[in-house]
């Protein structure tokens, strides 16, 4: 799953951490609905959207930036507007969250005045306090752009803090050290194995699961199974059907081609399943698992 994507993750799973970063109250969340908007007649998509369930409270434009874009700001500022003249005024702010201040736009002259409005702020992560510091709700921003090196010692902090951010705070971490398996994260985190099954009944990890899935059918099989369809695709397998779409073509079907399910092998055994578990998830003999390359 992409940075920017964890940020509208956690967004969706825990309000309350936006809007105690942005300086309200935590139970401010309640009077708000979490969205994503597509513009009409537009090719604009705001990913990120609070809007108030009461009149006259504030609509928030919540954008996570991880990379440099020097037309970011003419592209947020025309959504906002558009959004604006489709859905009528509103009074509104906009909040982007950058990981660092190196990762913004150099060229902002065109936009100076808006940014010093008072409607637009901007959020490096980099610069909140340490983990230890932060309230867990907010915490877990920080803990987005940890370095690796002291990620695992600050997840536990952080997982001793708040147990019912559990769900999240590993997420992160998996990102984070793609390279290892499910299992090696756990084992890391001082975690027994058999939680890993409770893991996934939890609501959270549905909620995660489901967003890898929607960037897998807009990413492409690769991408998608990676940031999050794993166990969408056993269950699509053993359906005949996927619920992404592989090489952004099958369209939610397996189709029963031989050489898709090859293609699956590395990457679920690099989510920790044996050959003989996954030879008999995709109906292939074991002989044939084998013969692909580890």
């Amino acid at each position: 799953m992409k940075t920017d994507k964890l940020v509208y993750v956690l967004f969706k799973l825990v309000p309350q951490a936006f809007f105690m970063l942005v300086g309200r109250a935590a139970a401010d969340a309640e009077n708000y609905l979490f969205k994503s908007v597509e513009l009409k007649e537009f090719s604009f998509r705001i990913d990120g959207l609070f809007v108030p369930t009461q009149l006259n409270d504030i609509t928030y434009f919540v954008e996570a930036q991880f990379q440099r874009d020097e037309q970011f700001y003419a592209r947020l500022f025309a959504e906002i507007f558009v959004w604006l003249k489709q859905y009528g005024d509103a009074n509104w702010k906009s909040v982007v969250i950058y990981p660092s201040r190196s990762t913004e736009q150099l060229n902002l002259d065109a936009y100076r005045e808006l940014l010093e409005s008072g409607r637009v702020l901007r959020v490096y992560l980099d610069e909140l306090p340490n983990i230890d510091e932060l309230d867990s709700a907010v915490a877990l921003f920080k803990l987005i752009v940890e370095p690796k090196k002291s990620a695992v010692t600050s997840a536990k902090l952080l997982m001793e803090r708040a147990p019912e951010k559990l769900e999240f705070i590993q997420q992160i971490l998996f990102y984070k050290f793609s390279n290892l398996t499910r299992k090696e994260i756990l084992k890391m985190l001082d975690i027994e194995e058999e939680f890993e099954e409770e893991l996934k009944k939890t609501r959270a990890y549905q909620e995660i699961l489901q967003e890898g899935r929607e960037e897998g059918i807009k990413q492409g099989f690769k991408e998608g199974f990676k940031e999050g369809m794993g166990e969408g695709l056993r269950e699509g397998i053993k359906e005949g059907k996927l619920e992404g779409k592989l090489e952004g073509r099958l369209e939610g079907k397996l189709e029963g081609k031989l050489e898709g399910k090859l293609e699956t092998v590395p990457l679920l055994r690099k989510l920790g399943l044996t050959d003989e578990a996954i030879a008999e998830n995709l109906n292939l003999s074991l002989d044939a698992v084998k013969a692909v390359k580890k």
